[in-house]
């Protein structure tokens, strides 16, 4: 096939290629596809010239290529393209690709330059485009290696791979990258979005609620049913047994009536006769008493009777292996016994009572007197029987061969009224008792009876384990209290069983029944476990969908604007008008050859790396990101017409190459068009600085050209499918000519503009007019000739060159601190921009009350922004001139109380605070950012001393404030000790018995403000003569303090502190100014006359002592403040400390701070802090004395614990150079998880 190009039939055998989008296309010979001229669409570009819409013209009116018309109305889209890779390869192959199958045209136009044609020229060198159309394969080197860029919407850029084998080490390591990327972006989105965290935590807890109540509810049925079931068996089993006792017992009422009633035995009791009638001599002085009833108990026929009564009984009652014998005791001796051990009558069945013969053939006690004797046993049992005429039960007991035995007792009772009776009485151990006969007994075989309950299997068939026991009954410890048992009835505790108890015959019996495994169900845990893991896959899905929710919505956000997505959810027209914006314009210049030069990947990744530095910019100053749109020195566009059949006609326009930017202060979010102004000129100055520092990989630089301009404009949403947000109007236009008609690395911007960031609220641009040679301006298509103006650099803005007419305004702004045109730099930086507009919309008052409202353990980590922790110094600023307005304010009204602090004084406190910020250097520790927080910690402490009923002196109290403000200016980072060993100059300015580095500070405090140009604020605070002494007064001693490193200065202090507590007048030698009076003269511009004039001032006195050592102590207690503050505040301050040292000792200045640190500050909490502490205490109420001693001891207490582990992350942070916020990260994590466990265990 033959392609034709402008009717040109090229052909041959290489492949096909395309140089400067006109030259010869070869391709197979198979037929011919016509290529004709271009074809223009109407399209919205920057810049006034559009195509024009000649795509219903015949092909042979297209063969010339149009005029161009100029457009005023111009529109720019906000496009969002992911790479400019995937946008040349997907419109350029894919479209070939397509050609190759179908019957087309492939049409291509260039546009160069603004001003320039539209025809298209022939060029024989070979740029990026000809490269593309040639299908190079060097041109795409890299993109299957480490390089490459993957664009997973565009699969055709890896056809080519599409059939090879992937090895499988690359694809494990393909999807471990992937996933750990994944996993970062994850928690990352959680992190910036902690609402997701909440929701997802707020899932996980409540299903985790809801299923452990469900599951607790029904683990507390299981275990309420196993204890049901215990109790059930246990009594079953007690009742058994309950009711076989009374079984087993009722043969004794038989044979106890048998033998009242038979007549038979009648003479026993009268042939035994009293105590001691027939007593064994010798047997009286053993436990056992025993009588000789040999011819009266082993009477044949008295034998034979009671078996006849006996025999019949307990065979009658199924006893028979139950009961294993009965014996007689008449008169309480024992004599009859059945079965007999000495029977031997054919008539004698040993098997009715088992073992029986044996039992008793073992233990004959015939002729025991057991109503005399001695021995425990028997005694309890006649005690019961006649003295407490009770039944009575014993046992169990062992009894060889026998296993178990228990007996029942039974007395028998005899008529007295009956004229037979020989005897009325029975001597029993002492004890006359009337009508007793004697009494019989019943033997049971326990294991017998255990073993027909069935009470080992009941309870094995439960699962259960139990220990039956007799709590209460007749015993005297030689039978065992424990009845019955299972073998692991031992590990059965009050927590894993029930106790049930039970009445019987027997006494009371207590059964302890549980399960070794405990009540709760097998399957708890597991249920535990699995709801756990389905709450926590759950509350992971729902972050996941939360997470991914909220990068859909940042995305869209970042397509089109909130308000508009709203709209267009509402199913709104889009559309709003905008009175005064500013459009911002920049491109790359001489990006065209830059590019040619370049492979497409290096191409894309250059730009990306631009544009998101850009991107990040956009989003620092608050501004909109329109698009990335093609340059505007060369645009190029693909266009391609195909047809099937009757199919229609497809038309797409793209365009290539991203080179240019654009930006809109103003909208959509509406804002003062000054404050959009200064933050789009803001925004190109960061871009250019940006720039100018950019270097692409291969090491070339990249120049742009900038133009900014201000006017109306419309934005609005064209199109419902993939709907965009756009602007329109000329100010677009207007934009873009500044941008192209601007200069390399400038910022040209339009006259309106100017004048706009004239009238900028927080920063000062330094513009120059544009004037070359005798031109001033700039001729601009559609335009005219107009003045326009470079933007050379910004400061923040001045009150001196803050020009407004309107009083009112300059009140309302003045009320709030503003810093010095002294502190600006070259480019004014974001940060510090952005905090000036913070702190700008709160006034000096409301910024002291929200600082003095802070609580002290945690002054500067409250939540509000005016009190949050920060080291931008600019803010630091803004709350230093704040607490010093309102007490030098309260100074004013002290003395007229209609007084108001004039502007100029205002102006100059601020300027004062900013030149002294300027005098703090880049100490780690001793920095201005320290010097705010004794400030916070003064005015704190004067907040709580005036909150617990003193009068506060308002001179004293500015004085105090500034004194902390200034107490550490010009520190150098080192110690005295080392500026006199290292013969700093410093150290040669003071005499030795000075303190360096604090003698210095107040001399640079009081130079500053006696400059000329604080003479307002100057006058303000010391009027006359007896301000300066005081002022300078409580400055000195205040400062000169704080040189804690000196121990005789420290105990000096102390001695003051001891002598102010009584009345007496001081020793002079106290006085702490002794060696300064001269220094404070000069410093505050007295004369040596005041002293004559006021003698009593420079004399100590016990109340003077009293305020000196009061002006020690608030500044003490404010300078090493934040140990006796909250842990975060503690090792913040304690790190910055050590990394100030750690610095020294790099410089060989000192030792390794590392090696001591530790130990060093639990010793300066013992011997400092707390003693310092507890000399505070006459200066604030009780309660919060307490807290400042209970918040030092805490921090001692966890330092002591983690002293060591914060040390080693102190001195791996600095080694490592870590960046502080991530150290002070872990350093606080080690005190508040602690404090959390501790707290959580005070709830429990």
């Amino acid at each position: 096939m033959n392609l034709k190009l402008g009717g040109n039939t090229l052909n041959g055998s290489r492949r096909f290629t395309v140089s400067d989008w006109e030259g010869a296309v070869e391709e197979p010979q198979s037929g011919d596809v016509s290529v004709p001229q271009p074809v223009r669409n109407t399209s919205v570009r920057r810049g006034s010239d559009d195509f024009a819409d000649n795509s219903n013209k015949p092909s042979s009116e297209n063969s010339t290529a149009p005029s161009v018309s100029d457009n005023h109305s111009t529109t720019a889209t906000t496009r969002r393209r992911s790479s400019v890779g995937s946008a040349m390869k997907g419109s350029i192959f894919r479209r070939f690709s397509f050609m190759g199958s179908q019957e087309g045209t492939v049409e291509t136009a260039t546009d160069s330059g603004s001003d320039r044609g539209t025809d298209f020229t022939s060029s024989s060198g070979s740029n990026i485009w000809s490269k593309l159309m040639s299908q190079n394969e060097s041109l795409w080197d890299g993109v299957n290696g480490k390089e490459a860029f993957e664009d997973d919407d565009d699969d055709s850029l890896y056809d080519e791979d599409a059939n090879r084998s992937v090895n499988c080490r690359k694809s494990m390591k393909r999807c471990g990258l992937t996933w750990w990327w994944e996993t970062q972006h994850f928690f990352s989105t959680i992190v910036k979005y902690p609402h997701i965290l909440v929701l997802s935590l707020l899932t996980f807890g409540v299903l985790c609620g809801v299923l452990m109540a469900a599951i607790t509810a029904e683990k507390e049925n299981y275990i309420e049913k196993q204890k049901a079931t215990a109790e059930f068996v246990a009594r079953e089993t007690a009742n058994w047994f309950k009711d076989e006792f009374r079984r087993a017992m009722l043969p004794l009422y038989s044979v106890q009536q048998g033998v009242l009633h038979s007549g038979y035995f009648d003479s026993l009791p009268e042939k035994i006769g009293r105590y001691p009638n027939l007593l064994i001599p010798g047997t009286e002085e053993t436990p056992f008493t025993m009588r000789n009833v040999t011819g009266i108990c082993d009477d044949r026929d008295m034998i034979n009777k009671f078996r006849s009564i006996v025999r019949p009984v307990n065979k009658d009652n199924d006893l028979d292996g139950i009961v294993v014998g009965y014996r007689l005791f008449p008169n309480n001796v024992a004599c009859l016994t059945e079965p007999h051990a000495q029977e031997s009558s054919p008539g004698f069945n040993a098997m009715d009572f088992p073992q029986g013969e044996a039992l008793l053939a073992s233990d004959n006690v015939f002729g025991l007197d057991t109503g005399s004797t001695g021995f425990p046993l028997w005694k309890m049992i006649t005690t019961d029987l006649f003295i407490n005429r009770q039944f009575n039960i014993f046992g169990p007991f062992n009894m060889a061969p026998m296993t178990e035995l228990i007996c029942g007792h039974l007395a028998i009772w005899r008529d007295v009224d009956t004229t037979d009776v020989v005897q009325d009485t029975l001597n029993v151990h002492g004890t006359e008792v009337e009508g007793a006969w004697g009494f019989v007994v019943n033997f049971l075989d326990w294991t017998k009876m255990k073993d027909r309950s069935d009470i080992y299997k009941r309870f094995a068939d439960c699962h259960l384990e139990f220990d039956l026991t007799r709590v209460s009954g007749s015993t005297v410890g030689l039978d065992s209290a424990s009845l019955a048992k299972s073998e692991n009835a031992d590990k059965l505790t009050d927590k894993n069983a029930i106790f049930v108890t039970t009445d019987s015959l027997h006494g009371e019996w207590q059964n302890k029944v549980g399960s070794l495994n405990g009540w709760e169900p097998a399957w708890y845990p597991g249920a535990v476990a699995g709801i756990v893991l389905a709450s926590f896959i759950l509350a992971f899905l729902t972050a996941s969908t939360l997470v991914e929710r909220q990068l859909h919505r940042n995305l869209l956000y970042k397509v089109m604007p909130r308000r508009a997505i709203m709209k267009l959810q509402r199913g709104q027209t889009v559309l709003e008008k905008f009175n005064l914006v500013t459009i911002f314009f920049s491109d790359i210049v001489g990006f065209t050859n830059m590019a040619g030069n370049m492979t497409p990947i290096q191409v894309m990744k250059m730009l990306n790396e631009l544009y998101t530095e850009l991107d990040k910019l956009v989003e620092k100053h608050n501004v909109y990101k329109v698009e990335t749109i093609g340059g505007e020195s060369e645009k190029i566009y693909v266009h391609y017409i195909a047809s099937a059949g009757t199919a229609n006609i497809a038309d797409t326009t793209v365009p290539l190459v991203l080179d240019a930017y654009m930006v809109v202060g103003g909208a959509p979010s509406r804002v003062p068009a000054p404050v959009a102004a200064e933050r789009v000129a803001l925004f190109a100055l960061e871009a250019v600085n940006f720039v100018r520092k950019f270097r692409t990989k291969e090491g070339n630089q990249i120049f742009i050209r900038a133009g900014l301009a201000s006017g109306p404009t419309v934005g609005g949403v064209v199109g419902r499918s993939m709907p965009r947000y756009c602007f329109f109007g000329d100010t677009v236009n207007f934009a873009s000519r500044m941008e192209s008609t601007s200069k390399k690395m400038k910022i040209q911007v339009a006259d309106i503009t100017y004048r706009l960031l004239q009238d900028a609220p927080t920063a000062s641009f330094v513009m120059t007019k544009r004037v070359e040679g005798d031109i001033v301006g700039v001729q601009v298509k559609g335009k005219g000739h107009q003045t326009t103006y470079w933007i050379e650099r910004a400061g923040p803005r001045a009150w001196d060159s803050y020009v407004n007419d309107d009083p009112e305004d300059v009140k309302r702004d003045v009320e709030t601190p503003i810093i010095s045109s002294k502190k600006s730099k070259e480019n004014y930086g974001v940060k510090e921009a952005d905090a000036a507009v913070e702190e700008r919309n709160y006034t000096s008052e409301e910024i002291y009350d929200a600082m003095s409202s802070q609580d002290w353990e945690n002054l500067g980590h409250a939540s509000s922004s005016l009190v949050g922790a920060t080291d931008d110094s600019y803010s630091l600023g803004f709350r230093a001139g704040a607490l010093l307005e309102h007490h030098l304010l309260c100074v004013l009204q002290e003395r007229d109380p209609n007084a108001e602090m004039s502007l100029s004084t205002k102006i100059q406190l601020n300027q004062f605070v900013q030149e002294v910020s300027e005098t703090y250097g880049n100490a780690k520790f001793h920095n201005w950012s320290h010097a705010n927080h004794v400030t916070t910690s003064m005015n704190k402490l004067l907040a709580v001393i005036q909150e617990g009923g003193e009068e506060l002196v308002p001179l004293n109290s500015f004085s105090l404030v500034f004194a902390a403000l200034v107490h550490d200016a010009g520190h150098t980072g080192m110690s005295n000790k080392i500026l006199k060993d290292i013969d700093h100059p410093l150290s040669k300015k003071f005499d030795d018995s000075i303190p360096i580095a604090e003698k210095n500070s107040i001399n640079i405090a009081l130079n500053i403000l006696f400059q000329e140009n604080f003479s307002s604020l100057r006058n303000a605070i010391l009027p006359g003569d007896m301000d300066k002494i005081e002022f300078a007064r409580t400055l000195f001693q205040s400062i000169l303090i704080t040189d804690i490193a000196t121990p005789d200065r420290v105990k000096l202090g102390i001695e003051r502190y001891k002598a102010s507590q009584g009345n007496e007048d001081p020793d002079a030698g106290l006085c702490p100014l002794s060696n300064h009076i001269s220094d404070l003269f000069d410093g505050v511009g007295l004369e040596e006359s005041v002293k004559d004039e006021h003698p009593d001032e420079f004399v100590v006195t016990s109340s003077g002592l009293k305020r000196c050592v009061r002006n020690e102590h608030l500044m003490l207690l404010s300078d090493v403040g934040h140990l006796c503050q909250s842990w975060e505040n503690f090792i913040k301050w304690n790190f910055r400390l050590f990394k100030e040292l750690m610095d020294c000792y790099r410089k060989k200045l000192c030792d390794n701070p590392r090696e001591t640190w530790v130990q060093g500050q639990i010793d300066f909490f013992d011997k400092y802090i707390i003693p310092l502490v507890e000399r505070c205490r006459i200066l604030f109420p009780e309660e919060f004395s307490e807290a400042l001693l209970t918040n030092a001891m805490n921090n001692l207490k966890l330092w002591t614990i983690f002293g060591v582990q914060a040390t080693n992350m102190m001195a791996l942070g600095v080694r490592n150079d870590e960046r502080e916020d991530a150290v002070l990260v872990d350093l606080y994590g080690l005190g508040r998880d602690y404090l959390e466990r501790i707290e959580s265990k005070k709830s429990k």
